[in-house]
């Protein structure tokens, strides 16, 4: 019996803007996975023609509970190169006890160009 599996796009070619330090991070809507088994998250993060002068960096923030209880940090932040036009890429497995899931775009600092991200997330949705 194959496993059943769902995708969502939490963001889609979603340009994070200057300023975004990590007291103030561009964060997308949570993602409810309370009755996912665990899942997938891919990140792409696409510099444009014009380098960054500082990496952007992508936490990944889960929560026990839908109501974000203790939202705590799920691993170090994934970080972006500063070089023109480059791609990196993350895939990170997210376990079944997690009940809902953030990203949090950011800068160490401030840079001098805006940076583009797409994530993705599959769950498993029955067995």
């Amino acid at each position: 019996m194959a496993a059943a599996k769902s995708r969502t796009s939490i963001w889609s070619a979603h340009s994070v803007a200057t300023g975004s330090t990590q007291s103030s991070p561009d964060s997308s809507a949570w993602i409810d996975l309370s009755t996912a088994y665990g899942g997938q998250l891919d990140l792409r993060i696409t510099n444009g023609t014009s380098a960054p002068s500082v990496g952007l960096q992508v936490q990944i923030v889960v929560a026990a509970d839908g109501s974000h209880t203790l939202p705590t940090a799920f691993g170090g932040a994934f970080i972006g190169g500063t070089t023109a036009s480059e791609v990196d890429y993350l895939s990170v497995e997210i376990p079944i006890g997690v009940n809902s899931l953030q990203l949090q775009a950011f800068y160490a600092s401030n840079p001098t160009n805006a940076v583009t991200v797409d994530a993705d997330i599959s769950v498993v949705t029955s067995v």
